[in-house]
């Protein structure tokens, strides 16, 4: 074998190494390390608005005209000041998140066995039936990427994904599976607890994670490929079960969300610069507002958010923008 031959050989099994490394990320999370870490160290640029309406906000859209907030059984929609345009009413309760096409100006909300589509004006357009409960929904260059489950006669439960192609109607459930145990609450019986679950994405893959799972997954040609998995120390005891649909990715952040003697943290790292934050306490230093910002993913890529009540705010005004009536959403965009 020639030298060059034995070049090219080494660059081959080098490069290998490498992807598969890559496919196969663990992370080492120990809650002892969690600090208090400024806003201003992740975020490239945050955008208040100040929201006319109080109620529940289970998740959030957001375009260059809108914001799209998903409640009980409905989707709020207000302007990009804070002002309230128009609630649609989807009948139902909405599992959690709403997603978006904004070029197709379509919304996508997870409403049971379905996936109700609307558009911008809150006209009812039509919707997608599923053989299983919906919990999470992601939109993707022509595709609704869904996450749902089945509660099984043994009360315990299977999570599965299903993708939803908007040109043709096709609905496929990819060969992948999850299965959970009941779980036996303290002094109590076995309940049947599916895990919630969290879609987002990264170098242009979407990326699959549950709440009550230690691993993230990237769907490469319909195969579900796990590619990071993180050890807690301790490790999170039986009766943790909160559901935070917090893992994933934000922009160039792996971001895991994880429970330890009552208290919730964050693991953050930046996967470009190999920097890691472990989170006790995120502080915003750039409004100022009070109390821990507790983030959550948009399933927008490169966007987060966090939300203040009025009474977590200082004065009046958030810098120069008035307070309303309703709660304040902190849009984030990460460095």
């Amino acid at each position: 074998m020639s030298m060059k031959q034995v070049f090219i050989f080494y660059f081959l099994i080098s490069h290998v190494l490498c992807v598969c490394g890559q496919n196969n990320k663990t992370v080492a999370i120990n809650a002892a390390n969690a600090r208090t870490l400024n806003l201003s160290e992740i975020a490239g640029k945050v955008t208040p608005i100040a929201l006319e309406r109080s109620g529940l906000i289970k998740n959030v859209f957001l375009t260059n005209d809108y914001l799209f907030v998903a409640s009980v059984s409905s989707v709020v929609q207000y302007d990009l000041s804070g002002k309230f345009i128009r609630e649609i009413d989807c009948s139902s309760h909405v599992t959690y998140n709403v997603a978006g096409d904004t070029v197709r100006r379509e919304l996508y909300v997870p409403v049971g066995d379905k996936i109700k589509c609307y558009d911008f004006f809150g006209n009812y357009k039509r919707e997608y039936s599923l053989n299983s409960s919906s919990l999470y929904c992601l939109y993707h260059k022509g595709i609704i990427w869904v996450q749902s489950h089945q509660f099984q006669s043994d009360k315990s439960s299977i999570n599965i994904i299903s993708k939803v192609n908007l040109s043709t109607g096709e609905i496929i459930t990819l060969p992948f599976e999850v299965k959970y145990d009941p779980v036996q609450i303290e002094n109590g019986p076995l309940v049947g607890i599916g895990a919630s679950g969290c879609l987002s994405l990264y170098n242009d893959e979407v990326v699959v994670s549950f709440d009550r799972d230690n691993t993230l997954y990237k769907i490469q040609q319909d195969k579900v490929i796990p590619f990071v998995r993180w050890n807690m120390n301790p490790p999170a005891k039986s009766n943790d079960i909160v559901h935070r649909r917090a893992h994933g990715f934000i922009g160039e952040y792996l971001f895991i969300n994880y429970p330890c003697n009552d208290l919730f943290y964050i693991y953050l790292e930046n996967i470009k610069t190999g920097k890691k934050h472990h989170v006790s306490n995120l502080v915003d230093d750039i409004f100022n507002s009070n109390g821990n910002a507790q983030i959550h993913s948009t399933n927008q890529e490169g966007y987060c958010y966090f939300i203040k009540e009025r009474n977590e705010i200082k004065g009046n005004s958030v810098g120069n923008i008035p307070l309303k009536n309703g709660p304040i959403i902190f849009i984030i965009q990460t460095k």
